[in-house]
């Protein structure tokens, strides 16, 4: 599967207007793209017109038309048993206009252009684009105008494939409405719910990344107190600190090997926002890498993501239940004991190894005392010797 091979249904939620502090304006513009495989479309197309009869009879599946939030709940879960990808531009235009002085729409449209054609073209560049005609065509065609502008240059970009679709006739398009509304109901004030968890939850192994403008400074938002003292801001704060500086350092990059690896931190960060004590497995990471049309194996995700970002100064613990960012003592000493117990018995294995071959050759051959290099093996093996026996 090649990225020439994944199409993208877009639509937004909000309006482009400055003056959110009127009755009726969002806080918020949400831009949506699902991402799926054109092998798949004729059958995700139909599964959603199914889910669509099952839960409205109306015209169109409409984001504003599901008021009532177990049946919004009920819609996503199924939803998100289909085989599609979710890359969001989430713009809160308080901060835009307060912070940047952004007092026109022109601005903000050239500003949210930005944002879709650094994140999603950066690594979707062959990606064929669907949107709604209706309500998005002038900030659509500033969109394609802009990334015609911005890539000229490069052979890859001389042929972006866009159109406008009808939602009516577009149930992705739809699909891209419903989720940038239930997206809304995590961010917007006005349609916030008390627990955005209940959603974001769902849309979980759906989601490759949420992408905040203005973003908010990466830390650790969960605070501690008397029932929670595992959680230690100082390593959860180094940690998420390392990243965002590798992720702004690194961002503007377009090889593969810093792509795969921002994927990795944005859904590490990610995960750890919705919950900083749950691990994630190494396949889930790699499924979101490899969405991009790549194949990454396990061997070469432990040792060209990881191991890079690890090597460079990044923060990433692992055990048995797979990888996340610190957040306690305990997710440390889980990480040293993992790797204890391989480096351990290596280094015993080694020991025995000399033993063996100091015999069989009667003493003539003794690694660990004639090679120089070998010293801090044979430094480690009498060290752990000299431990006393446990018990």
């Amino acid at each position: 599967m090649t990225q020439a091979d994944k199409i993208g249904f877009i639509d937004e939620y909000g309006d482009k207007s400055i003056h959110f502090e009127k009755g009726g304006v969002s806080v918020y513009f949400i831009v949506t793209a699902i991402i799926i495989n054109k092998i798949d479309l004729k059958e995700i197309e139909n599964k959603v017109k199914e889910l669509k009869s099952k839960y409205t009879q109306a015209p169109e599946i409409k984001s504003k038309s599901f008021t009532d939030l177990n049946k919004r709940l009920q819609f996503l879960t199924d939803l998100s048993e289909l085989d599609f990808k979710i890359y969001s531009v989430i713009v809160d235009k308080r901060k835009i206009f307060e912070d940047s002085g952004l007092r026109f729409r022109e601005s903000f449209f050239k500003y949210v252009n930005n944002l879709l054609d650094s994140d999603l073209y950066r690594y979707f560049p062959y990606l064929e684009i669907v949107s709604d005609e209706h309500g998005s065509e002038k900030f659509m065609n500033g969109f394609i105008e802009y990334v015609k502008n911005q890539h000229k240059q490069f052979e890859l970009f001389r042929n972006p494939e866009f159109r406008f679709g009808d939602s009516k006739k577009e149930i992705l398009i739809q699909l891209a409405d419903f989720i940038s509304g239930s997206l809304a109901r995590c961010y917007d004030p006005g349609k916030r719910i008390e627990n955005p968890n209940l959603i974001l939850d769902i849309l979980e192994k759906n989601i490759l990344h949420l992408r905040e403008w203005p973003e908010t400074p990466i830390s650790a938002v969960k605070n501690s107190n008397d029932s929670d003292e595992q959680f230690n801001h100082e390593i959860a704060n180094f940690a998420l600190n390392q990243i965002n500086h590798f992720i702004n350092s690194n961002e503007k990059k377009n090889d593969d090997y810093t792509k795969n690896q921002l994927i990795c931190l944005h859904y590490l960060v990610f995960r750890f926002r919705n919950n900083p004590y749950a691990y994630i497995y190494a396949e889930e990471i790699i499924e979101r890498i490899c969405v991009r049309g790549i194949t990454l194996s396990r061997r070469l995700f432990t040792k060209d993501v990881i191991g890079s970002l690890r090597d460079q100064g990044i923060l990433i613990v692992s055990s048995q239940n797979g990888y996340k960012i610190p957040a306690s003592k305990a997710d440390l000493i889980r990480f040293f004991n993992n790797y204890s117990t391989k480096i351990l018995p290596m280094i015993e294995t080694l020991d025995q190894c000399n033993v063996l071959t100091k015999t069989a050759t009667y003493g003539s051959i003794n690694l660990l005392d004639d090679i120089k290099e070998f010293e801090i093996i044979k430094v480690l093996i009498n060290a752990i010797k000299a431990q006393p026996p446990i018990g």
